[in-house]
């Protein structure tokens, strides 16, 4: 009986959460078709604009992960006070980094765009970009924060709301800005800017106010924001720093690898770019079950319910390997038919064919990874994954790729069997970690 209640826990968190996941992929790819309009330098500006700000927010607003694991645990202890308490700390946080990121990017837009790209249009409209789309940018954070602190308290329904309302006004405002439609001037790159900047301030006034309304169930007043506790401030930067660590890790080697492809030649770098677009819509599930994972881990170790934390944590495995297997069955077997909704050219269709096929092998480690990882961040072991993360990074992806690409100049393929291998180390250490179980001596009350 308690497993088929766990298991209603877990679809609960679990479904919101891959909702709201791929609203986030269908609102870059309408941005990017619409920008696509214009020409390759608006491309270029934008999409690199867009990368830029939001890898920085990603990576400086991870103290989302220590609220999320903080919250859970006094939920599931029935201290909602203090879990307001937190959230307000972690919100606070946010806030003061948005600011500084704010300045910074308003003041260096130019400086940041001229040490990534040499030509001229794309600085030009990447400066225009980057500074209209900040316009949103100090809401970024804190919009990513208050949707930490709502998982934490399980109520993935209401950040979907929130993401459903700003992605959707983001898609609306780009036709209408970019196009000039409905009497609006036709704004181009700014329109593009100024639909995501304000689509994120609506998004965060949503989220704080689910989260300052009660609806919650966290007990958080706006007073809280001024009140510092260093007990609570000390635990979250403790939780938040190797977040932001296994962040930096992450995104970084993605970035210098997809610059170490670009030497391979333009079809095997459009084909590695379709292929992993594609592969992305395969993360959502475990996407989705991680942070069921997370919240869950935490509430039950709050309520001291060691083994239904543990259930927890089985059950929402379980669920993403099913859906992630499924996935990489059909990676197997229908390729080509995948790759020719992303593109038309013959030879990056059949290259990208090969690279889904070796991807299909990547689903049901990334599946476990992701759980596993959620899990030890929900019971307050944020340095497990990252260190599991700086290992297989520097270990694995990035030596082997090198050697691929520069010394025995391989194809594309033969990259994404090396990140194949990190993926299924990285789901054999996670598995190591968490039944070690050191977790359970963690206290973050």
């Amino acid at each position: 009986m308690e497993t088929v209640e766990v298991r209603k826990d877990i679809i609960k968190i679990a479904w919101p959460a891959i909702l709201e996941m791929t609203l986030h992929t269908l609102v870059w790819t309408v941005d990017t078709a619409m920008v696509g309009r214009l020409n390759p330098a608006s491309i270029s500006a934008v999409s690199l604009g867009a990368q830029i700000m939001f890898i920085t927010m990603m990576i400086l607003g991870a103290v989302g992960v220590g609220a999320t694991a903080l919250v859970a645990r006094n939920i599931g202890a029935g201290d909602c006070r203090r879990a307001g308490k937190i959230g307000a700390q972690a919100l606070s946080i946010g806030i003061f980094i948005s600011v500084g990121v704010t300045i910074v990017g308003m003041i260096f837009a130019e400086d940041i765009f001229r040490l990534a790209v040499k030509d001229v249009a794309v600085v030009e409209l990447g400066e225009t970009y980057l500074r209209h789309v900040l316009i949103g940018g100090f809401f970024l954070i804190p919009f990513g924060v208050s949707n930490s602190i709502l998982r934490g308290a399980g109520k993935t329904n209401y950040t979907l709301r929130a993401v459903l309302l700003a992605n959707s006004f983001n898609i609306i405002g780009d036709y209408v800005l970019i196009f000039g439609k409905w009497s609006f001037p036709a704004l181009g790159v700014k329109g593009a800017a100024l639909a995501t900047g304000i689509a994120q301030i609506l998004g965060a006034l949503t989220s704080l106010y689910y989260l300052f309304s009660g609806k919650s169930g966290i007990e958080i007043y706006f007073k809280d924001l001024f009140t510092i506790d260093k007990d609570i401030l000390k635990k979250l930067v403790n939780l938040s720093i190797p977040a932001a660590f296994e962040l930096t890790m992450n995104d970084g080697s993605r970035l210098l690898t997809a610059i170490w492809i670009a030497q391979l030649g333009t079809v095997q770098f459009a084909a590695n770019s379709v292929a992993v677009a594609a592969e992305s819509l395969s993360f959502m599930p475990g996407y989705g079950f991680a942070i069921a994972a997370t919240t869950l881990m935490g509430q039950n170790l709050g309520a001291k319910n060691i083994d239904r934390a543990k259930e927890s944590v089985a059950q929402a495995a379980k669920y993403a390997v099913v859906l992630m297997a499924s996935v990489a069955f059909i990676f197997l077997t229908v390729p080509y038919f995948i790759m020719s909704f992303f593109t038309t050219d013959a030879d990056t269709v059949a290259l990208a064919a090969k690279c889904i096929r070796v991807g299909a092998l990547e689903q049901v480690p990334i599946a476990i990874a992701m759980v596993i990882s959620g899990a030890l961040k929900g019971a307050g072991d944020t340095q497990g994954p990252f260190k599991i993360s700086l290992a297989t990074n520097l270990g694995v992806r990035l030596p082997l790729i090198f050697l691929i690409v520069f010394v025995f100049r391989l194809n594309i393929v033969f990259v994404w069997l090396a990140t194949a291998l990190q993926f299924m180390l990285e789901a054999v250490l996670m598995v190591i970690r968490y039944r070690r179980e050191g977790w359970r001596l963690l206290e973050l009350k």
